[in-house]
């Protein structure tokens, strides 16, 4: 988001987890829709990283009119936040207030270890250097290797191998919006004039009830019957991402007017 997008205004920004990253397409949600959005979505992040990159998305001087929300579903209720195992990539931005106090407010070593670095720049580096290591390796060994991420930020994964099978029977769960993260976001998205969308990303064999109110809500839990869409019970894979991203745009641009 720093170094590599010059653009400093945006129609929409998706922040989440691997759902977010892996199922909404905003290459193709733009095509549909001619708008102009980002994915800074990061896997094996919590509401509480979300919360952090909105943070950091604005401390860079940057705008959206929308902040779509699209964390793993599960999320949504968790009510005891704990440092995500991929927080430590803003670890170059400790100096910052909003950096340091989000490592800070947190228990554990690894948590210790992120929040010190700003006084102590070495812990950071060795820490940051070992979850750096095994991927080195892997590039150094197979230098054709690259990720799978697009200019916008948009992750995919291949297509799964499943065999086409109609989900007949869903299981009904219910979301509350529990987590205070769900607020802290909601509040920091008006303090800036933000619009904010929950989107609740498919489920394999689930169907989401929000009883929450007060919130605007795109629920794609049920939205796909196959199971040829999915990669695992949570995450689409290439075909389920297409049919969601399109679909969503028709939700988004309902939700616009």
């Amino acid at each position: 988001m720093v170094n590599s997008l010059s653009e400093k205004s945006f129609d929409y920004i998706v922040l989440g987890a691997s759902t977010g990253l892996t199922t909404l397409n905003t290459q193709v949600i733009d095509s549909m829709l001619h708008t102009k959005g980002v994915n800074l979505s990061m896997d094996d992040t919590a509401l509480s990283s979300q919360y952090l990159m909105l943070q950091h998305f604005l401390a860079q001087g940057k705008t959206t009119k929308v902040c779509v929300l699209a964390p793993s579903v599960k999320d949504y209720d968790v009510r005891t936040n704990e440092l995500s195992g991929n927080d430590y990539r803003f670890l170059p931005y400790v100096n910052t207030t909003y950096v340091y106090d989000y490592y800070k407010q947190f228990k554990g070593v690894d948590a210790k270890v992120l929040a010190y670095s700003k006084w102590f720049p070495m812990l950071g580096v060795s820490y940051y250097n070992v979850e750096l290591f095994y991927p080195s390796l892997v590039a150094l060994m197979q230098l054709e290797k690259r990720n799978r991420f697009d200019a916008t930020g948009n992750y995919v994964y291949p297509e799964s191998k499943k065999a086409s099978k109609m989900i007949n029977d869903l299981k009904s769960v219910t979301l509350d919006f529990n987590n205070p993260y769900v607020n802290k976001i909601k509040a920091l998205c008006k303090a800036n004039d933000i619009e904010l969308i929950c989107y609740i990303s498919p489920l394999e064999g689930k169907n989401v009830i929000v009883s929450s109110a007060g919130f605007s809500v795109i629920n794609h839990s049920n939205l796909l019957n196959d199971s040829k869409y999915f990669f695992d019970s949570e995450h689409v894979d290439a075909k389920g991402r297409k049919v969601s991203s399109v679909q969503f745009a028709f939700n988004f641009e309902a939700l616009r007017k």
